[in-house]
């Protein structure tokens, strides 16, 4: 099973060199779960730091998902932050905390405003507890998401990253807004 996880050059070099965080590889920051969200009750471990990771390089499921129109923008437009984009990718082994969960607990509430809806605490809880229980070993995953995605509790390290490839931001943008354009023209959502 492979992962793959889009960045850009500089975080990628400090993955090899250990620069910005003083340990090299991948390494599990961004949290799962925000702290104060998904209740009380809900494992310390899901406000761990994870590393995020997609299936496949432009999952069909992301680029045309049938309830939620422009994730794939959304998603790209947090990467498109520098210069350049990069795409890496490494095998998920059995020795690593890898899960594959089901995004779209989290993306149905986030989309609820556009719908002129205004969601609730109660409702982000609930939605962050259906993510964290959606954890299926990545190994153990046989499809049936409507939106994948790796969250990794553990390291990466630098000799398993493969780099796919290296784009301009600009260049890269384009091709995103071409591959969901006739998505935009489908739905409300203004491009």
């Amino acid at each position: 099973m492979r992962a793959y996880h889009y960045t850009n050059p500089e975080s990628f070099k400090s993955a090899i060199s250990g620069e910005y965080y003083c340990e090299k590889g991948l390494i599990p920051l961004r949290r799962f779960i925000s702290h104060g969200r998904g209740g009380k009750d809900i494992p310390s471990e899901a406000h761990d730091g994870v590393i995020e990771a997609l299936l496949e390089p432009e999952p069909q499921s992301w680029l045309n998902p049938k309830n939620f129109p422009g994730e794939w923008r959304y998603l790209m437009h947090d990467v498109c932050r520098r210069d350049r984009v990069m795409l890496l990718s490494f095998n998920i082994t059995q020795n690593d905390k890898a899960y594959v969960v089901e995004r779209a607990h989290i993306e149905r509430i986030l989309h609820i405003p556009h719908k002129g809806i205004i969601r609730t605490r109660s409702e982000m809880n609930r939605a962050c507890r259906k993510y964290w229980e959606s954890r299926i070993p990545a190994l153990e995953y046989a499809g049936g998401f409507e939106l994948p995605q790796f969250a990794i509790w553990s390291k990466i390290n630098p000799s398993r990253l493969n780099v796919e490839w290296v784009r301009d931001k600009v260049e890269f943008w384009k091709e995103v807004k071409t591959l969901t354009e006739s998505q935009f023209r489908h739905s409300k959502i203004a491009i």
